[in-house]
């Protein structure tokens, strides 16, 4: 599901302010039957308003998942930003300037 996922994300999005966007981490949940799937751009981009458009396209990559896989029970899928990957870039950021000093 996150490789599929992944392909349509490039193949279908036209949207200029999702060009370049990763799906970087991809969850499922049991207990509520969602899917998370977690997106990052390194270009410069609003991150709320990139996750409020993915999701508007989630009917979209749904109908796609469910006529490649028929026989899977596909959970709502809910595309959230990574900040993981923020926080990483900062983290690094802050070991560069502290080398340089």
């Amino acid at each position: 599901m996150h490789r599929l996922l992944t392909t349509l994300l490039h193949r279908d999005v036209d949207d200029p302010m999702l060009q370049g966007m990763s799906l970087t981490r991809f969850e499922l949940s049991d207990a509520n039957g969602q899917a998370i799937a977690f997106v990052h751009s390194m270009l410069p981009v609003e991150k709320d308003e990139a996750v409020k458009r993915l999701n508007s396209l989630r009917s979209h990559f749904l109908h796609v998942l469910r006529k490649a896989m028929p026989k899977k029970r596909l959970p709502d899928l809910i595309f959230r930003w990574d900040d993981a990957l923020d926080k990483t870039h900062r983290v690094m950021d802050t070991m560069q300037r502290l080398k340089k000093s």
